[in-house]
C-alpha cells in the first residue's frame, strides 16, 4: 500500500462537501482572513472534517458511527504533524475571529513521503483491533482510487461551515493553493464523489476539468457512492493532458 495511494483514501474522506455557492446569491464574505493552521485549531477542525463526512463515508473510512468518538478521533489525527491528515498541511479560513474553513494541500510527492507517519498515527488512534477491521474497508476505497499524476499539487480536503458556504470562503482558500501552486509550476488535482454536482460546478467555474473517473459497485454497497471523479486545474499554457492520466 504506497503512501500516495494511501493518499488518496484519505482525499475521499471529505470530498462530500456541499460546495452550494456556485448556485446560492448571497453578498460575498468580506474580512476573510487566512492563516496557516495550528495545534490548538484540533477542535475546530475536529468538528469541521466530522460535519463534511456523509455517514456512510465517516465509517468507511474511519469505522466511526458515534459522534463524539468521531470528532475526537478526528481531532487527534489532525494534531498529529508529518501525517496526511495533519494541521501543518492546512489554511484556515477565519471571519469574525472564529473558524469558517479550511483546506489541505500539498505536492502529491509530499503526501507519498507522509505514508509511514500517516499509518503509525491510525495505529496509535484507533489501536491495532480496529486498525485490523479497517484495512479491507482501505483496501477497497484504494482499488477505487483514481491515479493523480505524480508532479501535480494535490487538495486532500476543502471544508467550509454550512453557514459560511456561498460567501466566498472556499473560493479564498482555493485561490491561496493556486497561487501556490502556480509559483512552482504545477497543477491542481482533487477528488469529488461522483453524483455532488454543486462540487462540480464549483470547481469548473475555478478553473477544473475532469480527469479519470472510477466507478465501483462495492463503493457504493461501502460508502452510498457510485465512485469519483478525479478534477484537474493546469497552469496557464501547461499541458492538459498529462502523460501518466487518462482522461475521460
Amino acid at each position: 500500500m504506497s503512501g500516495a495511494v494511501l493518499a488518496s483514501v484519505t482525499a475521499e474522506a471529505v470530498a462530500n462537501v456541499d460546495l452550494d455557492g456556485a448556485r446560492r446569491r448571497q453578498r460575498p464574505e468580506s474580512g476573510v482572513r487566512l492563516r496557516r493552521a495550528r495545534l490548538e485549531d484540533k477542535r475546530s477542525a475536529g468538528h469541521l472534517l466530522r460535519e463534511a463526512l456523509t455517514p456512510e463515508l465517516a465509517d468507511a473510512v474511519f469505522g466511526l458511527g458515534v459522534e463524539g468518538a468521531a470528532t475526537s478521533y478526528l481531532e487527534r489525527l489532525f494534531a498529529r504533524a508529518g501525517t496526511l491528515w495533519s494541521y501543518d498541511l492546512v489554511t484556515l479560513a477565519e471571519v469574525d475571529g472564529q473558524v469558517a474553513g479550511m483546506v489541505s494541500h500539498a505536492p502529491w510527492t509530499e503526501l507519498a513521503r507522509r505514508y509511514r507517519a500517516t499509518m503509525w498515527a491510525y495505529l496509535r488512534v484507533y489501536g491495532p483491533l480496529r486498525i485490523f477491521r479497517l484495512l479491507p474497508r482501505l483496501r477497497l476505497l484504494i482499488r477505487a482510487s483514481p491515479p493523480v499524476p505524480v508532479d501535480h499539487w494535490f487538495i486532500p480536503y476543502l471544508a467550509v461551515f454550512p453557514k459560511h458556504r456561498g460567501n466566498g470562503v472556499a473560493k479564498a482558500l482555493l485561490a491561496r493553493v493556486h497561487r501556490r501552486a502556480d509559483r512552482k509550476s504545477s497543477a491542481c488535482s482533487l477528488y469529488v464523489l461522483a453524483d455532488n454536482r454543486a462540487a462540480r460546478q464549483f470547481y469548473q467555474q475555478a478553473g477544473y476539468v475532469d480527469g479519470t473517473w472510477e466507478e465501483s459497485r462495492q463503493l457504493y454497497e461501502l460508502a452510498a457512492t457510485r465512485g469519483r471523479l478525479r478534477m484537474d486545474r493546469y497552469v496557464s499554457g501547461g499541458s492538459r493532458t498529462p502523460s501518466n492520466a487518462s482522461l475521460v
